[in-house]
């Protein structure tokens, strides 16, 4: 005998109502997911719910690993890993979000805007749904409230996985083999000048607009593809209409890969950011 579908939905509606009163008034904020992917979208979703910073960050991966705690409350890092900087001006233009100051991460600047998670956090119903109750954000589904209740109860920390020494010279010979190639012309050219029209847009809202390149192994950093890159985008975006912070770690930087810096290095770069940000700001 099949049961009456009512009390099923009833019971369901009781539980998820349940839930979403519980993640509402948790104690504490989940600031990072199970996954990178997972990661991209919880910050992307605080921060279009209460998009209080005045200075947000865009960028790939290699920006991504810059520490909120270090950045701290006033700064928002909106880089996406395995995404680009594009992507994150595109969700900041699109979202009528007004920060003060954005801050572009050059390196991946050949990259095309992704519009695929853009359209997904901007649109009805799940942007309204994002802000008002945290149930329906990426971080406080079911498994990313676990994970994060029990790190919380073993005090466990998140820790960067390095590889073996031998493993990182592999990586870093992979990205100088990558990064010898000179970067399509045409693409690169069509992809400043979409990422143009985003700052155009940006600074017709009164956002000031700033640029900086992540520092990579030093064996990476004069190869073709980097210094092809650089060039033109400091032609786009030259230093006397643009603000562009110095980024740098003494004695070259450490990496897990070649590009991806280690924490220690991040933390020490994320800082700099913090310092620097004030000259874009008066600018």
């Amino acid at each position: 005998m099949q049961r009456p579908l009512l009390p099923i939905f009833a019971s369901a509606a009781l539980v998820f109502t349940a839930y979403a009163a519980l993640v509402q008034l948790m104690p504490f904020t989940i600031e990072k997911g199970q996954n990178q992917g997972d990661t991209n979208m919880i910050r992307a979703q605080d921060y279009l719910a209460n998009p209080v910073s005045d200075t947000v960050l865009v960028g790939s991966s290699l920006t991504f690993r810059l520490p909120p705690p270090v950045l701290g409350p006033r700064i928002a890092n909106l880089a996406m890993a395995g995404g680009a900087p594009a992507t994150g001006l595109a969700l900041i233009e699109r979202s009528n979000a007004r920060p003060r100051l954005v801050l572009v991460e050059i390196n991946l600047l050949s990259r095309p805007a992704d519009m695929a998670p853009v359209q997904s956090l901007l649109r009805f119903p799940e942007r309204q749904l994002h802000g008002s109750l945290r149930a329906f954000r990426t971080g406080y589904d079911p498994v990313n409230v676990t994970e994060r209740g029990i790190q919380a109860l073993l005090h466990k920390s998140d820790e960067d996985l390095v590889p073996p020494p031998d493993a990182i010279h592999r990586l870093i010979a992979n990205e100088r083999q990558i990064r010898s190639r000179q970067p399509d012309a045409d693409q690169l050219r069509d992809n400043l000048a979409k990422t143009a029209a985003l700052v155009t847009a940006l600074q017709a809202r009164g956002i000031r607009v700033g640029f900086f390149e992540m520092p990579i192994d030093s064996s990476l950093t004069d190869l073709p593809a980097e210094k092809i890159l650089r060039q033109q985008v400091l032609q786009r975006f030259p230093a006397n209409r643009f603000c562009w912070l110095k980024l740098s770690v003494m004695g070259g930087a450490h990496t897990l890969d070649g590009i991806h810096l280690m924490s220690d290095d991040a933390a020490l770069v994320a800082r700099q950011v913090v310092h620097q940000r004030g000259t874009c700001l008066k600018s």
